[in-house]
């Protein structure tokens, strides 16, 4: 049994252990808070600024942005170990202090009753280990959902999506700064009746939409592709630092037959994100130059009110279609968000069949 007369201030003492250490850790984390989201705030409204002015080349200011934002969102692992070494070892004292307490005041014989006694240090233990992953939680922030809808990890800025549904930036604007441009380029120079890669390179890594591609010979048909375009970046090799963006990113669609090489192309693409209702419309066209094909002007970007589409379950509806783009209602079916890229490499005569798409399973790569 516990000495009836001590055991009060026992548990008078532990809780106000414990108040004075969870105040402290109180005062720090809000101090955390504050500062990070004043940070963040002020470069995210920076970063949404820079998104409305599409008439200006601003890639490069709004890739610095994004990695000045992930270095002020992540703290160094230094001072991470420290801050969380301190807190295990202030815990483990403080545990410690209490347990000899609990000795001091302990007076036999053993009765099982006396674990009745315990509760309350096992309810404090618990509640300062709840405050260590609190605390945990703010300095390994993008480990958890804790904070994410007031300070978004840095790689949703790079989400097309994201930008759109939450923070309502214009789709149109951000994908212009991405400079989305369509090349051919062909697989073996030396044969002549080598198919055609066809890549989508974008100067800034702008991902999470779905894109719909049909290339054409004057009005014939030639190749379709449809899928997600979604990347995971690996983190640096050297320093282990995650890489929220990169820059000039080619991204492989499929492979495209061609009989009679022209000397010009044209392409119909369109980009649906999580956030909109109407698709952006890129048109493009791609003049001969030796062993690729490459856009001769910028392309054509606008809003295309033809069609209407909403999301479900990961899924594009197509709602309504008057567009004249073919080959929409034969695979809308498909327009499903799994990450994956589908592709025709040939359209004979306009005809087409499900059992004829292929997967693009070629990785990114950067150029």
């Amino acid at each position: 049994m516990f000495n009836n007369n001590l055991y009060p201030f026992i548990v008078t003492s532990m809780v106000g252990g414990l108040l004075t250490l969870l105040g402290s850790v109180g005062i720090f984390i809000s101090i955390i808070i504050q500062r990070k989201v004043e940070r963040l705030q002020a470069i995210l409204e920076e970063f949404i600024d820079l998104s409305y002015q599409s008439d200006l080349n601003l890639s490069g200011k709004m890739f610095n942005l994004i990695e000045k934002y992930q270095m002020h969102y992540i703290l160094p692992d230094n001072p991470r170990q420290i801050i969380m070494g301190y807190m295990n070892i202030t815990i483990g004292m403080v545990i410690t202090l209490w347990l000899g307490l609990y000795v001091l005041g302990y007076q036999s014989p053993f009765h099982w009753l006396s674990i009745i006694y315990l509760l309350p240090l096992i309810a404090l233990g618990l509640i300062m280990l709840w405050f260590r992953r609190l605390l945990q939680y703010l300095i390994d922030i993008d480990d958890t959902p804790l904070l994410g809808s007031i300070i978004p990890a840095p790689k949703r800025l790079r989400s097309i999506s994201y930008l759109s549904s939450f923070i309502n930036v214009s789709v149109k604007s951000v994908l212009k700064q991405a400079r989305l441009s369509l090349h051919f380029k062909k697989c073996d120079i030396k044969k002549i009746e080598s198919p055609w890669m066809i890549i989508l390179k974008e100067e800034l890594s702008f991902d999470d939409f779905f894109y719909f591609l049909v290339c054409f010979y004057e009005r014939t048909p030639l190749f379709l592709s449809f899928g997600e375009i979604v990347f995971d970046f690996p983190c640096d090799g050297i320093t282990g630092k995650p890489s929220p963006i990169k820059k000039n990113l080619n991204i492989p669609l499929g492979e495209m037959q061609v009989k009679n090489e022209s000397e010009e192309l044209t392409a119909n693409m369109l980009i649906f994100t999580k956030g909109e209702k109407y698709p952006i419309n890129y048109q493009y066209t791609l003049k001969k130059g030796g062993a690729y094909y490459a856009p001769s002007e910028n392309p054509e970007v606008s809003i295309d009110h033809q069609i209407t589409y909403c999301l479900e379950k990961n899924k594009i509806t197509i709602v309504k279609n008057e567009s004249s783009l073919p080959f929409i209602k034969e695979f809308s079916s498909l327009f499903k968000l799994n990450g994956t890229r589908l592709y025709l490499p040939k359209i004979t005569e306009g005809k087409i069949s499900e059992e004829n798409l292929k997967t693009s399973h070629e990785s990114v790569f950067v150029d």
